[in-house]
């Protein structure tokens, strides 16, 4: 297929974004195409590359998209002679795997960019370049890692010049219009290395702190170079670790009245908001720090202790209505499918999810990620499925093997959600007449229309074109 598929077209890829900033810093050429919204087919990749014709052809690869850059990759070679360098979490925990599937990619990044594309840029041949993958005669040769960067301050803010800037776009919580977006982090690792999570692996287990002060110069500086910028999304793993910083932060906000330009969104963990109680709920209603990503997992009693996530004495509902009460919404994300899981153990889960009531929820299949203690486990007891691609391992496709149909399950959880007749009874339908919508509205017709709608319109297509229905595949 011609087509260029992406996950998302409302934010920037900011890994890119930042290396391209540190090339420029060196002094570099650089110029983007970005597949997700604007050079959608492999046709017009090729018309672009044809003009520009780069000495080195970077390419951002997530695990959804693995196909699509696999395309991408193909494409500069059949039109440059471009060096293929791929970067992200595939790159760096499953090179040897890219590098044989995607015989066009030279050079996988291990871990951080900024560094290692500073060198390859400069003409440094791979073999002396800590923190890289590549071929030698045959095979794949992983170089030591580059040492992390500790100085998070000295970075170039990400090159959002060079982006398609005003494509980038999602909806507003207060009005449910499309509003342009972008992201920004505040820091880089993770202590909590969770067995399923790539953070830490990649990252490291400390956390590497951006200075609250240029933080806020950062957002200063979108907003006067990018006025028509709305929300911000802060993509930390927790906001709000170490808690003095993320207030440091929400005090930088408020104090240059950025609250009334951008609304935001970030990640934490139940445990801030238990430390910091109604006067941190304020502090995020006042910075307009609006939507709060809360990673809940697995509720049921067999891995409620084990992932120490969210203990038995939190009110996680009674949390969660406070917020909302003062305008800040939650997104609950909830994984299911562990080894040791029943589907009644799982179905546990579903039904904690329902009484905790988000705003939003995001359900998840355990995908045990090469890089992860799951993946090391999953493969050490054979029960990885090897026929699933590397493009399926996206917490949406079932990837080990499991007693219970876990792709199945996630379909039926999403619909136990979204379709029972508390939630119908809670959504503020009036509000459709309002500008602004009420945000269980918003989220259950988007659950309707890009769920539901899109999937049967989908298996409609092939029960037409190939006489295949109900395939049980789902859009996540």
């Amino acid at each position: 297929m011609d087509k260029l598929w992406t996950f998302s077209h409302d934010q920037i890829y900011l890994g890119a974004a930042g290396v391209a900033a540190q090339l420029l810093k060196d002094g570099a050429d650089v110029s983007v195409i970005d597949c997700a919204v604007d050079c959608r087919s492999v046709g017009r990749l090729k018309k672009r590359l044809a003009l520009l014709q780069p000495d080195i052809a970077a390419v951002p690869v997530i695990y959804g998209t693995i196909p699509n850059a696999y395309k991408i990759a193909k494409a500069v070679k059949e039109t440059t002679r471009a060096l293929v360098v791929f970067g992200g979490l595939p790159a760096t925990f499953s090179a040897e795997r890219v590098l044989a599937e995607c015989p066009e990619t030279d050079i996988c990044v291990l871990n951080e960019g900024e560094a290692v594309m500073s060198a390859l840029a400069a003409g440094k041949p791979p073999a002396e370049v800590a923190g890289v993958a590549f071929r030698r005669d045959g095979r794949t040769v992983c170089n030591p890692p580059a040492p992390l960067l500790q100085d998070l301050d000295s970075l170039a803010f990400p090159a959002r010049h060079l982006f398609p800037q005003k494509k980038y776009h999602g909806f507003s919580l207060h009005a449910a219009i499309l509003q342009h977006s972008t992201n920004m982090e505040t820091k880089r690792g993770c202590p909590f290395a969770c067995e399923f999570c790539l953070q830490a692996p990649k990252e490291g287990v400390r956390y590497r702190l951006r200075s609250p002060a240029r933080v806020i110069e950062e957002m200063l500086q979108i907003k006067r170079d990018f006025p028509f910028i709305g929300r911000i999304m802060l993509v930390d793993n927790d906001f709000m670790a170490p808690y003095d910083h993320g207030m440091a932060i929400l005090d930088g906000i408020l104090k240059n009245g950025l609250q009334e330009h951008f609304e935001f969104m970030a990640a934490t963990r139940v445990q801030s908001f238990l430390k910091g109680g109604d006067e941190l709920i304020s502090k995020f209603a006042a910075a307009n720090l609006c939507m709060v990503y809360f990673g809940l997992e697995s509720l049921n009693k067999k891995n409620r202790g084990r992932l120490n996530k969210i203990k038995q004495e939190y009110d996680v509902t009674e949390l969660f209505e406070r917020m909302r009460k003062k305008g800040v919404n939650s997104i609950g994300s909830y994984i299911f499918g562990f080894e040791n899981e029943t589907e009644e153990d799982m179905l546990e889960t579903v039904n904690a999810s329902l009484k905790d009531f988000p705003s939003l929820v995001k359900y998840n299949i355990l995908t045990p990620y090469p890089g992860t203690r799951s993946y090391e486990d999953y493969a050490a007891k054979g029960r990885l499925r090897p026929e699933v691609p590397l493009g399926d391992y996206d917490n949406a496709h079932q990837t080990m093997v499991h007693d219970v149909d876990c792709r199945g399950f996630f379909r039926s959880a999403y619909r136990k959600f979204y379709f029972r007749p508390y939630l119908i009874g809670k959504i503020e339908w009036l509000s459709l007449f309002k500008r602004k919508k009420g945000v269980r509205l918003v989220t259950f017709a988007h659950h309707v229309l890009k769920r539901e709608l899109f999937g049967f319109m989908r298996d409609a297509y092939r029960f037409v074109k190939f006489r295949v229905f109900g395939s049980g595949d789902f859009v996540g």
